[in-house]
């Protein structure tokens, strides 16, 4: 009797612990939010969950070991397996990477964990550190230079526009299923919001994107065949679509690997001399290299007409090595630009005159290297090209 009674009772406490207990050892089964705190380090954080540094970074789309208090890192104790390299998931690292800044102040105007985001300033902050190379620009700018998309992906951004004007009023990082990171648009810190709240209701929402799909990104120690392997096609059509000089690769070069073109700019516009969409081409592949003043070799760095001496050069064709101002001088200018063509800029910097030169792609956007974003593309209707540009150069008056 008092044997059952308390196998019984056993049973019954069993039963009341799992209800009581259960359910909160689940949640710590579950993924776990770190919060920052001073002098924890990745590697101190990785420790203290039985993770590695690399899965702690990967999560949490982590660029370096740049730790910022506050910052919410996910922690996922489950093994993952490295995908392909390729844009879809560097989506998700943009994502992770924003999610970990919700909490973060609002700041006008600003755009570094210590000073605080503004939407804008979230959404450079976020890509420019994960090496996306891109101008600082208003939410207005991000608009315009993104790419249209009309099936959104995680680490897209997603823009608020006024129905009637088409206004843009704020943008943040798209994580998908209507949810989205910003920076304090009707609150006062970084927050996960869904475009389905009542608040957004009144705005039309569009998307762009900077993280097209089909490129590769590559990574020391690949070749042409070792990529060409696995993705499955062939090298000639890599080289081809890339408008690559050689079998030679270089780390971080940004490789197409599809027939539509990621920036299509070009496509549709007439070309200023026979080989203008192979240099645009390849001039796409060294996006994000580092802006260095004199120099004119990808590795080293390249100052913005080092960057158009390199890829002209490497693309068989016959140019001087000159300044910004030397091309200016022997360039006829023109009004209608075609793909190819240069466009120049005046008293960029600390310096006078025409100091700055980039390579025209076609509907208002040109390739370009500047000190902060490396190669990149920019826009002529942002506020401060606009501002800046001087002219249009024909550059068939370049060659020799």
């Amino acid at each position: 009797m008092f044997k059952g009674k308390l196998s019984y009772m056993v049973i019954l406490l069993v039963f009341m612990v799992s209800f009581t207990f259960l359910p909160g050892l689940k949640v710590e089964a579950a993924d776990h939010v770190h919060t920052v705190i001073s002098n924890e380090t990745v590697k101190s954080i990785a420790k203290t969950y039985d993770i590695s540094k690399e899965q702690l970074m990967k999560t949490n789309g982590l660029p370096d070991d740049q730790l910022y208090v506050g910052q919410k890192l996910t922690i996922i104790q489950t093994a993952y397996t490295p995908s392909i390299y390729q844009w879809s998931e560097r989506g998700k690292q943009i994502a992770n990477y924003a999610k970990t800044f919700v909490g973060f102040k609002k700041t006008a105007g600003e755009e570094t964990p210590e000073k605080g985001f503004d939407s804008s300033g979230l959404i450079h902050w976020v890509l420019s550190q994960q090496s996306v190379p891109i101008d600082r620009l208003t939410v207005d700018g991000f608009y315009k230079q993104g790419m249209d998309t009309t099936t959104p992906k995680t680490g897209d951004i997603i823009f608020f526009l006024e129905k009637d004007s088409l206004k843009v009023v704020t943008a943040g990082i798209y994580l998908g299923e209507n949810q989205f990171v910003n920076s304090g648009y009707g609150a006062e810190t970084v927050q996960v919001r869904s475009s389905t709240e009542n608040y957004f209701a009144k705005y039309q929402i569009e998307y762009k994107t900077y993280t097209p799909k089909g490129e590769h990104i590559v990574r020391n120690g690949e070749t042409l065949k070792s990529i060409s392997e696995n993705y499955g096609i062939s090298v000639n059509t890599i080289k081809n679509r890339n408008a690559l000089p050689t079998d030679e690769l270089m780390q971080g070069q940004y490789l197409q690997l599809y027939s539509n073109p990621l920036y299509p700019f070009y496509v549709n516009q007439e070309a200023a001399y026979d080989k203008a969409y192979d240099v645009i081409k390849y001039g796409y592949t060294l996006r994000g290299f580092t802006f260095v003043f004199g120099e004119e070799d990808p590795m080293i760095g390249m100052d913005c007409s080092g960057f158009i001496y390199w890829v002209m050069k490497e693309q068989g064709l016959s140019v001087k090595r000159g300044s910004a101002a030397d091309y200016y001088s022997l360039l006829p200018k023109i009004e209608e630009p075609k793909a190819g063509d240069l466009v120049f800029f005046r008293d960029t910097g600390t310096r006078l005159g025409v100091t700055h030169v980039g390579i025209y792609l076609g509907d208002g956007r040109f390739l370009h290297t500047t000190e902060n974003a490396g190669v990149h593309i920019s826009n002529l209707s942002s506020a401060y090209f606009a501002e800046k540009f001087e002219s249009f150069g024909q550059v068939k008056g370049l060659m020799n």
